[in-house]
């Protein structure tokens, strides 16, 4: 289970994507596509039971929101769960809002800034003690517009070696 942590507009989903199509046994479990958590939570554990990996792409801003995931991975014996978080400061997702098309629920900027300024605020690094057995933080100058298989295996053997 690979457990994305960031703000909106970090960089999440970007990744999620690349990973997904360039790596088919991690399948994207998104709940902006999916309407809540209890769906996300029930792909993540029709991918695990299926024997593919699980990336959780959503903000996962605190402890609580990441005990789901890990909850739901220590369900299946030998599941390692890593965790990625987009280290993107607040200015820069602020930025990427104000030019953000199409998503599927952040319909205009100012929600976007609004929902940003709540999450900011209540945002918490994960801690060791969650569960986790992996951890890397990527910068914004560590991510892309446009991952190649490459980039995403680097960030991966990144995690691993973590």
């Amino acid at each position: 289970v690979l457990i994305l942590c960031g703000l909106i507009a970090s960089g999440k989903s970007t990744f999620a994507e690349a990973l997904q199509q360039h790596f088919p046994l991690f399948r994207r479990c998104n709940q902006d596509d999916l309407g809540d958590r209890r769906r996300v939570e029930q792909l993540a554990r029709d991918t695990l039971a299926q024997g593919q990996s699980a990336c959780i792409d959503r903000t996962n801003f605190n402890a609580a929101q990441r005990s789901y995931w890990i909850e739901i991975a220590n369900e299946f014996p030998q599941i390692a769960i890593w965790v990625i978080v987009f280290d993107t400061p607040y200015e820069v997702c602020a930025e990427r809002l104000r030019t953000r098309q199409n998503h599927p629920t952040i319909t205009s900027v100012e929600l976007g800034l609004d929902v940003l300024s709540r999450f900011s605020a209540d945002f918490e690094q994960p801690y060791p003690n969650e569960g986790y057995h992996r951890i890397i933080r990527l910068k914004p100058e560590e991510t892309f517009v446009t991952y190649s298989r490459s980039d995403v295996a680097a960030i991966l053997r990144k995690v691993q070696y973590s």
